[in-house]
């Protein structure tokens, strides 16, 4: 099918000897052709060097699609072809070895990511082991709480191979060592590196004399070139997407719009997370409704409240004959006691959910945000239609709540403690923020969720 008046989902490109010198052109006119994926076939002898360079290049002129490069000499199934070439016979070079071996993150998969499993499968003949990485092996990467799980990374690896290859084997596993199969795997010929990873290339031939077994062939390729300010790399990288992800929809809301009611947005996120400046941010924004959840807090602990009765009867001493709750006192109380805690949120959380209730329901505003930092634990998450989560790394966050509060490093780490994880908040989210960074970068995640909102409460 070869349709020119519309957005294709899929389309072929041939790259001959003749067009390679077209090529930025042609991949400039996939992109406005195209939506989602580009086959290419490449029909040059050269076609091993070509592979970096067309997924640089695509990198460069259209980042918007799916670009993928045959490696086997079949026509993959498409809506269009782009360009005047059509599909004549493909080199396919020899392949020097039987199984090859690599591993990686694959999150969010890259043309950096493309690139290293085609070379595996120009090379590998038989089959190609491939780790990827999971559980401590992740949790020293930029935006970790972001990565996919490994299953799903997995079947994303399987899927581009049974795509651009002529149905090679593959034997995928997670990782959650830096060697996997390939120090205990006796077949393996020869393991695929980047420029960064070839010491880790090197200690597995020394893991695998140690198992006495023979050293494989270190083949590296060159990372390709990218640049992301904020995060100071230079190269294609999957931190980079998670952080361009920031402030995008993550997952389909939970619940859809209902007519005549307010859009409710849940906003959390752990203590020094920068919740509260995103939150002052939003009470901006015309047609917002922000709701404090901590200053309905202090209202619902008012002398005589039934709050306050509810507590002078779970917890002895805390509560005056006025009726005033000591909440310094409680607080010492539950914080060293998870199961005190607990009980104490069974008493505060109904009943702070029902004047956060009365608020949604006397207002005329179409938005309303409800900011609370044990949202998830309460488990209002469920009855909102968005769950909005701010994190930063806890080794960032130790380090606010010592400079704010004058905290020592020891009493931050058990107030975070106390609280559930950011990888907890994240799995629970539609929208994640990280304040990590410059303000401008915040902003600019927040203006990303405000400026895609509409498209949602049309739904």
């Amino acid at each position: 099918m070869d349709t020119n008046d519309k957005m294709n989902e899929t389309a072929l490109l041939v790259i001959s000897r003749q067009s390679l010198g077209k090529l930025k052109d042609l991949l400039v006119l996939a992109s406005k052709q195209v939506h989602k994926k580009l086959y290419v076939r490449i029909e040059h002898e050269e076609l091993a060097s070509l592979v970096p360079q067309l997924y640089m290049q695509s990198s460069l002129f259209c980042p918007n699609l799916d670009v993928r490069v045959m490696l086997a000499d079949r026509i993959p199934e498409h809506q269009k072809f782009i360009g005047d070439d059509r599909p004549g016979k493909m080199v396919i070079p020899a392949k020097p070895y039987h199984d090859v071996v690599l591993g990686g993150t694959f999150d969010r998969m890259h043309n950096g990511h493309k690139t290293l499993l085609s070379r595996a499968i120009l090379l590998g003949s038989g089959t190609l082991y491939c780790g990827v990485t999971d559980v401590a092996m992740i949790q020293k990467k930029s935006l970790w709480e972001l990565i996919a799980p490994v299953e799903e990374r997995i079947e994303d690896v399987q899927q581009f191979v049974d795509d651009v290859s002529d149905n090679m084997k593959c034997d995928l596993f997670p990782l959650d060592d830096p060697f996997g199969k390939s120090i205990t795997a006796p077949s393996l010929q020869a393991i695929i590196v980047s420029a960064e990873t070839v010491k880790g290339g090197e200690a597995v031939n020394t893991k695998r004399k140690e198992n006495g077994l023979s050293p494989v062939d270190i083949d590296k390729i060159e990372l390709l070139d990218a640049e992301d300010e904020v995060l100071n790399e230079v190269k294609i990288s999957s931190s980079t997407r998670r952080r361009e992800a920031l402030g995008s929809l993550l997952r389909p809301p939970t619940r859809p719009p209902t007519a005549g009611r307010p859009y409710v947005i849940g906003l959390t996120g752990g203590i020094a997370s920068g919740k509260s400046n995103i939150a002052k941010y939003l009470a901006d924004q015309p047609d917002f409704l922000v709701i404090d959840c901590d200053g309905l807090a202090h209202d619902a602990y008012s002398p005589g409240s039934i709050l306050s009765q509810r507590i002078r009867e779970a917890f002895d001493g805390v509560v005056d004959s006025t009726g005033l709750v000591d909440r310094k006192k409680l607080g010492a109380i539950v914080f060293q006691n998870p199961e005190r805690r607990l009980e104490l949120n069974g008493i505060v959380w109904p009943a702070l959910m029902q004047l956060v209730q009365a608020k949604i329901d006397a207002t005329d505003r179409p938005i309303v945000v409800v900011e609370a930092a044990a949202l998830v634990e309460a488990g209002w998450d469920k009855e909102m239609n968005e769950l909005w989560t701010v994190i930063v790394p806890r080794a960032e966050a130790v380090r606010r709540v010592c400079h704010r509060d004058n905290a020592t490093a020891e009493q931050a780490e058990a107030r975070l403690n106390a609280q559930i994880d950011n990888k907890s908040r994240v799995d629970a989210s539609n929208v994640v923020f990280c304040s990590l960074w410059a303000y401008e970068e915040t902003r600019r995640q927040v203006e990303r969720a405000l400026n895609q909102l509409p498209l949602r409460l049309k739904q």
